[in-house]
């Protein structure tokens, strides 16, 4: 989920180190294997001076990685690195990893022919609403040497309109497709080339209904877990981007305005304008959408009273009062509870602690 929002941040970043006439290296996470810590499609930037944006691992790849990036500005040349995170040999890597699986990094410079269009493409996706995916050929599989080869990189759209691709073999770029049907970011081999197909899912909405400071903390966490956030508010002097630097987007509006406000199923929305009469007029107005949730601040009698008149059904999707039950106190860790609570509601999971989970973590990638 954090993946559109992380990359448009590097490539915003790398956007204004291109127009500063500095060079930047991106790595990224192409494939892994048992326990890692970022999934397949991670980003690093690393600048040439030595600035970092992103991330591949928990931190304990990220200095060797920079290092090797500076190189790849210096030469221009792409690399392919493989880490064993569960080697206990620190002399072999002196890195004293010990996450127990692999993880593959392709780095290449920012500057590499064909790269800045194709990126600048990438960041104005970004921008939209509309799912598609991102082909970077990352070798030839008859070729042992990462550097020795063409290296391209492709967006293709993922809708009913697929435009065709210049300079990449057709039947290629059927399993391409066929991939992205699979909705899981990975590395594919065929017709001599090895490639990462990368998907690109829009992240779910969390419209927050109420702009007092109480929202503040709530905003910025759900924005880092990568949410994108809207703020409603009837009063222009709270919806201001000094107080909201991370919102998605700020709308003037009242339950009753035809303001346009995401309202899809993949829509998450938290009532707290301290208005009792506004919040049931907001509750009446999202419970005639798909959302899937509806989350209500205050105590369990004032959340009866604002949904009191909701069906069985609209019942489902409504959770008041908002938030995990972790003994929170203050907006700082209640706005934690509400973004953990729809982590595990939009994830399907029932929050326990992970020492008591017999699964894996994450999903297989």
């Amino acid at each position: 989920m954090k993946h559109w929002q992380e990359t448009k941040r590097i490539l915003d970043r790398l956007a204004e180190l291109t127009a500063a006439g500095q060079g930047a290296a991106i790595a990224c996470v192409i494939r892994i294997s048992g326990s890692a810590y970022r999934r397949p499609g991670a980003r690093f930037l690393i600048a040439a001076d030595g600035s970092t944006l992103g991330g591949i691992s928990g931190g304990c790849l990220e200095e060797d990685v920079r290092q090797t990036g500076l190189g790849v500005i210096e030469t221009g040349e792409c690399r392919m690195l493989h880490y064993e995170t569960g080697n206990d040999d620190e002399a072999m890597w002196g890195l004293g990893l010990g996450c127990d699986g692999t993880v593959d990094i392709f780095v290449v410079s920012a500057a590499r022919l064909g790269y800045p269009k194709v990126l600048n493409q990438l960041r104005k996706m970004l921008d939209g609403n509309s799912p598609f995916a991102v082909i970077t050929i990352i070798g030839n599989t008859s070729s042992a040497n990462g550097a020795e080869f063409d290296n391209r990189i492709v967006v293709l759209k993922t809708g009913p309109d697929q435009p065709k691709c210049t300079g990449i073999d057709e039947e290629f770029l059927a399993l391409v497709r066929v991939a992205a049907k699979n909705g899981v970011s990975h590395t594919i081999e065929a017709k001599g080339m090895c490639a990462f197909v990368e998907l690109f899912e829009p992240p779910p909405y969390l419209v927050i209904c109420g702009a007092s400071d109480d929202a503040i903390p709530m905003v910025r966490s759900a924005a880092d877990a990568g949410f994108r956030v809207v703020v409603l508010d009837h009063r222009p002097a709270y919806l201001v981007s000094e107080r909201f630097p991370t919102a998605w987007q700020l709308i003037e509006t009242l339950p009753g305005d035809d303001a346009e406000i995401p309202s899809t199923a993949d829509t998450f929305v938290v009532l707290k304008t301290h208005n009792l009469t506004r919040d049931k007029e907001w509750a009446r107005r999202f419970l005639a959408t798909p959302v899937p949730y509806l989350g209500l601040l205050g105590p369990q009698a004032r959340c009866e009273e604002i949904v009191q008149e909701a069906t069985e059904h609209d019942r489902k999707r409504i959770f008041g009062p908002v938030g995990l039950d972790l003994g929170a106190e203050g907006p700082e860790q209640v706005g934690l509870s509400v973004v953990s609570e729809l982590l595990a509601v939009r994830s399907g999971r029932s929050p326990n602690h992970l020492k008591n989970r017999d699964a894996p973590i994450h999903d297989p990638a």
